[in-house]
């Protein structure tokens, strides 16, 4: 790392230590409001306490003394609700500059207390090993929390050591040392001031307010050195772009495998929260579905034939359209290919009805030619396919199988699609998830029980009334979304072929 580099990352971590000591929250007294629960339920007594004295005073049967019994409970009561009432205009003149809290080294200030109501509500610190659940400071055990904000401040630390200790080579196992420590430190401080804010204090002190200034200081500081650290080694750079592609890697596929494990889990405790371990309730579960006229092969066999039936058809004849669009210049070319863009921004619902009524015409109600066949037309495959087309496909090669007296549907076969399989393989995937999860329209079209498809049993099973059991709908979907995964990892390699080949430079 260069000297400069170097220096602008000491500069920015002292910034970002510095800050860790300073005041980076306050917790305002907020007396006045404390006094508004109060303030409500004595408004309560002197209305009720006047509803009463109307309704003796209207009847006309208490006697003058009772009614005037009343009359002094009313104005008791009144009297009551304006002490109140000055003490909270008194506590909201009041100038209190709260109490303030740094991240180091000091705890958080014992006079606080923390409102349980929100804590049992929302369950937020369950794993908190609580001593007493009732007060913040010394009494409730916030161990974990001063164990991120330490463990942050020990990261930064080392994390400069190492950067010093590493000199100026170009190339050290230090410095990457140093840069996974600096970004574990802060997850950590970003962490602890997130938490911080959220602390549910009760009255008379408000929630955290988070100094600003300070908190730029500790996480932009961080953030800033982290960023010259990457930028001024290789290395370093190189390690965090693999991080990087990690984390979103994991965040593709946690969805799947929350799917997958709740299908192994109950009702029960789906929930009661979210859990990366897969149950032992699987055999249950499809037992369930075995229960509810989910007949698993029915609902594939439907699927399959629709999906797969037509992509195939779907995309094949829109390659051909589009090769068709480029190759052969006739009158009224452009046009046609307008009315196919405008096809695109028609959206699928608005033409619903006439879809039904044409295919109810062709007597293809219940039949599954009415979700194959209409998917040859696809515009939004066309327009792919065309661009695809336009940027690899060179017109000689179909000239010089034209002067070799190759026909034109063999020169399209054997020339053009083997060009066009990546484009194909991606909207192939593309067609067959769209078709495999398409419910609304084998809803309107399929009465038949027997043509039922995977969408629709899945539906019917959140429709239960009676009781609805999480853990077979998550089976469900896994069931319905495994053949889109296999499919997807077979046509990868072609999407992935046809990145690379037009990377290529001719």
């Amino acid at each position: 790392m260069k000297n400069t580099r170097k220096i602008v990352f000491l500069v920015f971590m002292a910034i970002a230590i510095l800050g860790m000591f300073l005041p980076i929250a306050t917790f305002h007294d907020n007396s006045a409001a404390s006094l508004s629960t109060d303030i409500d339920k004595q408004q309560g007594k002197v209305d009720s306490a006047e509803t009463q004295l109307q309704r003796w005073i209207d009847g006309g049967k208490k006697s003058e003394a009772d009614i005037q019994k009343q009359r002094d409970k009313v104005q008791k009561e009144k009297d009551k609700l304006q002490a109140l009432l000055d003490q909270q205009a008194a506590a909201t003149g009041e100038s209190e500059a709260g109490l303030s809290y740094a991240l180091l080294p000091g705890k958080l200030p014992a006079g606080l207390e923390v409102d349980m109501t929100v804590v049992n509500q929302y369950k937020l610190y369950d794993g908190w090993n609580m001593v007493n659940a009732e007060r913040v400071g010394s009494e409730w055990n916030l161990n974990p929390y001063y164990i991120c904000v330490w463990a942050a401040f020990g990261l930064f630390i080392l994390a400069s050591v190492l950067v010093l200790v590493a000199g100026k080579k170009d190339v050290s196992k230090l410095y990457t040392l140093s840069a996974f420590l600096h970004l574990i430190g802060i997850l950590l401080v970003g962490y602890s001031i997130f938490r911080l804010a959220g602390f549910p204090v009760k009255l008379p002190y408000g929630n955290a307010q988070i100094n600003t200034l300070t908190a730029i200081m500790v996480v932009g500081g961080s953030i800033i050195a982290f960023g010259a650290h990457v930028q001024g080694v290789h290395n370093s750079k190189r390690s965090m772009i693999y991080v990087f592609c990690t984390f979103l890697s994991i965040l593709a596929i946690v969805p799947f495998w929350i799917m997958i494990v709740n299908a192994t889990r109950s009702t029960m405790a789906i929930q009661q929260g979210v859990s990366l371990i897969p149950g032992n309730y699987l055999q249950y579960n499809w037992n369930v579905l075995s229960s509810k006229n989910f007949d698993v092969s029915i609902g594939f066999m439907n699927s399959a034939i629709i999906a797969f039936g037509s992509t195939i058809l779907g995309v094949y004849f829109s390659a051909m359209t589009a090769y068709g669009f480029k190759v052969y210049h006739f009158r009224g070319n452009k046009f046609l290919y307008a009315v196919v863009m405008a096809i695109i921004m028609i959206p699928t619902q608005v033409t619903g009805t006439g879809f039904f009524m044409f295919m109810y015409q062709l007597h293809w109600v219940n039949n599954r030619l009415a979700l194959i066949i209409p998917a040859i037309a696809s515009a939004g495959t066309v327009f792919f396919f065309r661009q695809y087309l336009e940027a690899n496909l060179q017109i000689s090669l179909v000239e010089a199988a034209r002067i070799d007296g190759c026909g034109e549907i063999r020169t399209f076969n054997r020339i053009i699609m083997p060009i066009m399989v990546p484009a194909m393989a991606t909207m192939g995937i593309m067609a067959v998830i769209g078709s495999w999860n398409n419910y609304l329209t084998p809803l309107m079209l399929f009465t038949d029980p027997g043509l039922k498809t995977l969408p629709m049993m899945v539906q019917e099973l959140r429709g239960d009334i009676y009781r609805t059991e999480f853990g077979s709908i998550y089976l469900g979907l896994t069931l319905t979304a495994l053949p889109l995964i296999i499919v997807y990892f077979a046509l990868s390699k072609y999407i992935i072929a046809g990145v690379a080949l037009g990377g290529v430079k001719e």
